[in-house]
This record gives C-alpha cells, sequence and structure tokens, in this order.
C-alpha cells in the first residue's frame, strides 16, 4: 500500500554565504560619515537584514552591523574587509562608466550574488541590457530579498541560472537574449578565486568567443602564489570559516596573470595590485588627507611590534623555508590579490 503520509519537504540549498559576506561589508562601508570614502553600494544595507546575518554567524561583519558605526570601526577585521570592498566597488564601478560611455549596450554580471549595480546604475543603464548570471540558489534567494527591499525593479533585468562548473554559459547567455554582435561588459567579481581551474579558463574562453572584439571583462583575482600562502594559514587563502564549504582554490598562474588572459584570447591590460598606491589615493583618502582605516591599521601594527618585543627574548622559531622562499616570491610578484579590465582581441 502506497505511502500517502505527507513527506518532508527537502531544506533548500542556502545562498552562497560569502556573497552575502561581500553585501554586508558593502553595508558597512555604506554607513561610513565621510562620503568622499563612503561605499556607494547604498542599496547594500537593504539587503542584509536579520535573516542574513544569522547566515554569516558569528563573523566579526555581522556584529559590527548591530553596532554603532563608530565603535565597530575600531575593529581591524571588520575595516580590513571593508577597506577591500570600498576600493573593489569603486574601481569595478568606475570601469562600468567608462564601457558604457565606450559604447558598450549589454552588460553581463557573473556569479552575481548580491551585486546591486543594476538597480544603482538604471538611469546609466536604461539603454542596456543587463544580464546577472548565477548559480539558482543564491540568485533565487537574492531576487526574494530584493523584492522584499526594492521597489523599484528595473525592466531591462534578465537573470541566468548557471552553475559554472555544470553548464555551457555561452547556451544559457544566448537562450537568455544576448546578442554576439554587440558590444558586452561582463563584470567577474569575487568568483574565479572558488572555482576549479579548468572553469575559469573554459568561462573566458567562452566570453572571448561569444563576444566582439574590443568587448571587456573586469575582475578581480588572486594568483596562485595567494593560494600557496593560504597554506600556512589556520583558515586558507579567502579566511572564510571552513563550514561555509567555500575555500578559495584557484589562482592565475604567473605574477599577475596577463600571460594566463592573453592566451586565452584577451588583451590583459595593465593588471593592479588590490594595495597600489594609486588605487589607494584615488578611492580611499577621506576629505581630512587621512586613508580608510589607516588609524585601526596603525594600532593594529603598533600592537604587533609591542607583542613581538616582549617575546624579544624567546623569539619565535623562523618560518619554515618554504613559507620563506613563498614570501619572497611573492615580494617579487608585488602581491596576490589584483583587479584588471581585459579586453577581447580583434
Amino acid at each position: 500500500m502506497a505511502d500517502l503520509s505527507p513527506q518532508p519537504h527537502p531544506e533548500p540549498t542556502p545562498p552562497s554565504r560569502s556573497s552575502i559576506l561581500v553585501a554586508a561589508a558593502r553595508a558597512f562601508g555604506s554607513r561610513e560619515p565621510d562620503q568622499t570614502i563612503r561605499n556607494p553600494d547604498l542599496l547594500a544595507d537593504r539587503l542584509i537584514g536579520p535573516d542574513e546575518l544569522v547566515l554569516l554567524g558569528d563573523h566579526p561583519l555581522a556584529k559590527a552591523l548591530e553596532q554603532d558605526c563608530a565603535e565597530a570601526s575600531q575593529i581591524p577585521a571588520v575595516v580590513g574587509f571593508a577597506w577591500l570592498m570600498l576600493l573593489r566597488t569603486r574601481f569595478i564601478d568606475d570601469a562600468l562608466e567608462r564601457a558604457i560611455k565606450n559604447g558598450a549596450t549589454q552588460v553581463v554580471i557573473l556569479g552575481a550574488g548580491f551585486d546591486t549595480r543594476a538597480y544603482r546604475f538604471q538611469e546609466l543603464l536604461k539603454d542596456c541590457k543587463v544580464f546577472e548570471v548565477d548559480a539558482a540558489p543564491t540568485q533565487e534567494y537574492k531576487r526574494r530579498r530584493v523584492a522584499m527591499a526594492l521597489p523599484d525593479l528595473p525592466q531591462n533585468l534578465n537573470h541566468v541560472k548557471v552553475d559554472f562548473a555544470k553548464d555551457d554559459l555561452g547556451d544559457a547567455l544566448r537562450t537568455a537574449g544576448l546578442k554576439q554582435n554587440e558590444k558586452t561588459f561582463y563584470i567577474w567579481e569575487g568568483v574565479t578565486m572558488y572555482l576549479p581551474d579548468e572553469c575559469v579558463r573554459k568561462t573566458l574562453q567562452t566570453l572571448a568567443s561569444l563576444s566582439v572584439p574590443r568587448s571587456s571583462v573586469v575582475l578581480d583575482y588572486v594568483n596562485s602564489l595567494g593560494i600557496e600562502l593560504g597554506k600556512f594559514t589556520p583558515q586558507g587563502a579567502g579566511g572564510l570559516p571552513a563550514s561555509w564549504g567555500e575555500p578559495w582554490i584557484f589562482g592565475v598562474p604567473g605574477a599577475n596573470g596577463s600571460e594566463f588572459f592573453h592566451e586565452l584570447g584577451f588583451d590583459p591590460g595593465v593588471p593592479v595590485v588590490i594595495n597600489h598606491p594609486d588605487l589607494v589615493k584615488r578611492y580611499m583618502v577621506g576629505k581630512d588627507g587621512v586613508t580608510y582605516g589607516a588609524h585601526v591599521f596603525e594600532k593594529a601594527r603598533a600592537a604587533a611590534e609591542a607583542k613581538a618585543k616582549e617575546a624579544a627574548q624567546s623569539p619565535p622559531p623562523p618560518p619554515p623555508e618554504a613559507l620563506a622562499e613563498l614570501r619572497k616570491a611573492i615580494t617579487a610578484a608585488g602581491g596576490v590579490y589584483w583587479l584588471a579590465e581585459i579586453t577581447v582581441r580583434p
């Protein structure tokens, strides 16, 4: 006899916690009193509510969003992540505005997570077709949250469900209406480091073959040295809790990835390390002339020096030879975390 009793519904797959963490960092940065160094993503704060903070668990940013901004701005772990997201957000925003000015008529946000550019830049993008590409659980969660938090939804936004490791990105975008004969601007933010090597390569090859020349991709990434460095830290290269199941596993070969991108069909332009002085000067200096977070970082540095001085009588053992050599390689490379705008070659 058939079992007609009610069956429990399977628990829905949770969204990417790292996508929520990024939005939380932007939300915190958007509360900065000095608008010169305020994160421009003013919509992020609307998307991070109690349910999202629960998903972040005991991450310092979850508590920071419930604290007074000035108080939380003394916590190095909070300020450091907000610093990173402020610079990254402004760099990519500028690239988006430049791409539209230079004739891009389609914008594709790959691994969109809680990205709000389709909403923040509605006026700029009114004559463009916009595509948000993401895995189904994160995309469905984000769409529900956006429907509750944001009253005006852009009519030119298309949602494309793609698992980068399993699905054919080109087919999915063409089915969604992407025109291969129009100049396209792609945003691939905070994604490559979570994907296998072959998946990153295949995605970039797809974009190069799918797009007319001078279409471009703006992205952030770590090099392979950054992934190796993570092996010497308790939480790995990305610094996320292991229970989240979102480790950083991919770093581009070479110092800054230029040869890697060239091999896959792109002009790599001039990749720039995330803490390059020019970027810091452009995006991170407040109206008082002080760099965002400088006071916190200085206090942390002084505390570390004091601790080292106290331990001078019994200094710690030298780092393993492999770590010492890795640090030399990172210095020679110029860093581990990079930003670039790469362009499809003719």
